[in-house]
């Protein structure tokens, strides 16, 4: 699925089928090497040449209905990730944070409420097909009151895009998160602040 309004201002603000070809501002299957068929249903997207496969930064697991589970599979929500590291290490831990947003993220109308920021840092010159940059690595944070504790809470992982034997992708601080962004995007556009100052870091 692509997102025909990044490639220009009067198309379609929806999400669409791919029709083939190259984009010039996202990336389309042939970037990924897949055939322009590819279907969300259908999700067998490595790329063996390069060992990666279509990694989510909004998890298509905490989507809440069928047309948000969807949108994640727009081109626009997808970084090139390590086919084990996605398959395993990261995915152990969406799972994780999921579980942690049902019990400790609920509002007073029993429903989960919480701010979640992905991202990834892309590297020096790790491409696929020269246009789309394979990142260094991913990280993602999430912010909520927690009406129990009477006060916000947040936490924070990061991992390098590659599945380390035995990896984890333990928690960190909000403060850690931006401290580690803030050493590997030195100079590329200020000072990274992934929440207001109400999030604890």
């Amino acid at each position: 699925m692509i997102e025909p309004q990044l490639n220009g201002e009067n198309n379609s603000p929806e999400m669409q089928k791919e029709t083939g070809g190259r984009y010039e501002h996202q990336a389309g299957n042939s970037d990924y090497g897949n055939p322009s068929d590819y279907q969300y249903v259908n999700y067998n997207n490595s790329i063996p040449i390069k060992g990666v496969n279509r990694g989510h930064l909004f998890p298509n697991s905490h989507a809440h209905d069928l047309d948000t589970q969807k949108s994640t599979f727009t081109l626009t929500n997808i970084v090139p990730q390590d086919i084990k590291f996605n398959g395993g290490s990261w995915r152990e831990m969406e799972r994780n944070v999921r579980g942690k947003l049902m019990t400790d993220c609920i509002s007073n109308k029993g429903k989960i409420e919480a701010y979640v920021v992905t991202g990834a840092v892309p590297s020096s010159n790790n491409t696929l097909n020269k246009r789309v940059n394979i990142p260094e690595l991913l990280w993602t944070a999430y912010c909520c009151y927690n009406r129990k504790m009477k006060k916000p809470i947040a936490e924070a992982h990061w991992q390098w895009n590659k599945e380390i034997k035995k990896n984890t992708v333990n928690p960190v601080t909000l403060g850690k998160l931006e401290e580690m962004l803030n050493k590997y995007l030195k100079g590329k556009g200020g000072l990274v602040k992934v929440f207001p100052t109400k999030c604890p870091r």
